[in-house]
């Protein structure tokens, strides 16, 4: 810890993107700009950085994640409870459930602590874990729309009978549409995946644990992807596809082809392979992956 200490401050969370006297950031030596100014606030870094000197700065191996864990201490929580408006038909509930205004809820499955907020719609045969967040305007177990013509040239649509499982700890933001397996299958979110607004996930993809969907993702229908996969916002993969564990996908990316090799970037429409490894240095954009 180097630096001058004010005991009397009140200090507030900040962003360097939007900065403030008596703050509290985090900055990585390596990504320091002296344009930055920083002032009479707290600061965790990995360095020393004599520019700040102004600051308080505590040196630590991971500011980002130190400084995250801190941010969740200071987390504002919404009133719990089953809002009036909600409709329920043949819902089974665990403790602790919340569900907000206008949601729409039938012959469906809620685990404990988990947080359906406004006008969601959860369908039929969707199964949900504890401690599951789901934002206004999503929703769950959609029919999807698999068709072929007949010898008449009119559309015979296939029904959609499967379910919708989302495992534990899973949180998705507003404007997320998942369909339903077709038939005898179930699509599955893996536990710990993060959606970002507005991504679709079509019939029977299988998403493995830890995912993270930037926003306006596209997953046709039975894409698998595997354990730890990053994202990027708008791209697209296609049916029947496979992205293998801890690979990162570009933004805008369009995924046509089979993937089988692990910690991969894929980028580019068709996406192609433009890094190998890609545990040993921090994307941009993204947090480094971890290899397992």
């Amino acid at each position: 810890m180097e630096g001058p200490q004010n005991n009397e401050a009140s200090y507030q969370l900040a962003s360097i993107k939007s900065l403030i006297n008596n703050g509290i950031y985090y900055l990585v030596a390596e990504y320091y700009t002296t344009n930055l100014k920083i002032e009479n606030s707290i600061l965790f870094t990995d360095k020393y950085i004599s520019e700040l000197s102004s600051n308080l700065q505590i040196i630590v191996h991971n500011p980002q994640l130190i400084f995250y864990k801190l941010c969740g201490h200071f987390q504002v929580e919404d009133a719990r409870g089953i809002h009036p408006t909600a409709i329920l038909s043949n819902v089974e509930l665990g403790e602790n459930v919340s569900i907000g205004a206008y949601c729409v809820l039938s012959n469906c499955k809620l685990g404990n602590n988990t947080t359906i907020h406004s006008h969601v719609t959860i369908n039929r045969d969707v199964v949900i874990g504890e401690s599951v967040e789901i934002q206004s305007n999503s929703c769950i177990g959609a029919s999807g729309m698999a068709w072929i013509w007949d010898d008449n040239g009119e559309r015979v649509i296939q029904p959609q009978l499967g379910g919708v499982i989302i495992e534990d700890h899973c949180k998705l933001g507003t404007d997320i549409t998942i369909v339903r397996g077709s038939l005898s299958e179930n699509t599955r979110i893996g536990r710990g995946t993060l959606m970002a607004h507005g991504s679709k996930v079509g019939h029977g993809c299988q998403i493995h644990e830890n995912v993270h969907f930037a926003n306006n993702v596209s997953l046709a229908g039975n894409a698998i992807i595997e354990e730890s996969v990053f994202l990027g916002s708008g791209c697209v993969v296609s049916s029947n596809i496979t992205i293998s564990k801890g690979c990162i996908v570009g933004a805008g990316a369009v995924v046509n082809k089979n993937f089988n090799k692990e910690y991969v970037t894929l980028a580019g429409v068709p996406a192609s392979i433009i890094r190998e490894n890609n545990y040993e240095s921090k994307p941009k954009g993204a947090p480094k992956p971890i290899k397992k």
